[in-house]
């Protein structure tokens, strides 16, 4: 009768061992399931965070080759102004040589004109003075 006890307690702690357990694998179960859940969560975020990057990637690659052929276009713009200011200057610069040049041939002419007058001049009063003093 005493083994029979015994075996009858071993039982009943066999049977409450077993419980405890069956209850631990529920529950382990069930966090597991949430752990999965969880998981699946932040595995879901963290491709739309990739998908976003990805999306945020292409458009600043969009923005930064938009901006590069936009800055060499202007590079390129602002060298071909800097030429054509500096042929612009020496355009300039030969047209201001051949003006005063040419004021000066005017100026010339004019001298050259007036000299010829005042020549004219003086011969008709050498002339003239000649009339008179073959005449006195």
């Amino acid at each position: 009768q005493v083994s029979q006890n015994e075996l009858d307690w071993f039982h009943q702690d066999s049977e409450a061992q077993m419980k405890k357990w069956q209850q631990e694998k529920k529950e382990n179960r069930e966090n597991l399931k949430a752990l999965r859940g969880t998981a699946k969560k932040h595995s879901d975020t963290n491709e739309r965070y990739l998908k976003t990057i990805d999306d945020k990637e292409k458009q600043y690659n969009a923005c930064l080759n938009t901006f590069l052929e936009t800055s060499n276009k202007f590079a390129n713009e602002k060298g071909k102004l800097e030429e054509l200011i500096k042929k612009s200057q020496g355009d300039s610069q030969e047209c201001e040589k051949r003006a005063v040049k040419a004021e000066v041939s005017v100026l010339q002419t004019w001298k050259e004109t007036e000299i010829w007058k005042l020549k004219g001049t003086i011969a008709k009063a050498e002339g003239n003075l000649r009339i008179l003093k073959a005449l006195s």
